[in-house]
């Protein structure tokens, strides 16, 4: 065989290792450490943005973060396979002490569409607004990395989240995943 020939083989046969990111049934804690981290620094900054502008709206900022996480527990980690367990946002746990178990097959036949994820677009986009209506009023370099740091995450900060940490090891979405379906990701 020509040195070629083997050197082809050699890559072929390389590529043909690739391994498939290991799935996790229980995700290790330094990940839901690191999605959790994420989630509270965009709800700090947003709620301190809004404190600013006028206490009722950071109220009302932090009620409806409550609101939005206690209801994406009741309506998706229920019949997720995470239910009850380590998920990579720890919701899994979570909705296990607060909420029955429901039939998985459930999880499968749910929609995600643009008009359900515009509660969770305005968890980010909230402070963003607030902070570009602090600079307007006047400018301060604190006001302005807190307005920055949803921008961040949302672009940056998503993309290790989900792309690297979250859904490659994902039981549910080797399964099904609706989220996956919406975002043009086959599942596995």
């Amino acid at each position: 065989m020509s040195p070629k020939n083997w050197n082809l083989q050699l890559c072929n046969q390389l590529n043909n290792m690739k391994k498939e990111p290991k799935v996790f049934e229980n995700y290790p804690l330094w990940i839901v450490f690191i999605t959790v981290l994420q989630n509270l620094i965009i709800y700090a900054a947003g709620a301190y943005l809004l404190f600013k502008i006028w206490l009722i709206w950071g109220i009302i900022y932090i009620l409806y973060i409550l609101f939005l996480e206690i209801y994406t527990r009741k309506e998706g980690c229920v019949s997720c396979c995470y239910y009850n367990k380590r998920c990579a946002f720890g919701r899994g746990k979570i909705a296990g002490l607060l909420f029955k178990k429901e039939d998985p097959q459930k999880f499968c036949k749910k929609q995600v569409t643009f008009l359900k994820l515009i509660p969770h677009i305005l968890v980010f986009l909230i402070p963003v607004v607030a902070g570009v209506f602090l600079l307007i009023q006047s400018f301060n370099w604190i006001i302005l990395i807190l307005t920055l740091i949803p921008v961040f995450s949302w672009f940056v900060g998503n993309q290790l989240v989900y792309g690297k940490l979250a859904c490659p090891h994902c039981a549910q979405g080797r399964i099904c995943c609706p989220a996956n379906a919406f975002f043009g990701k086959k599942n596995e």
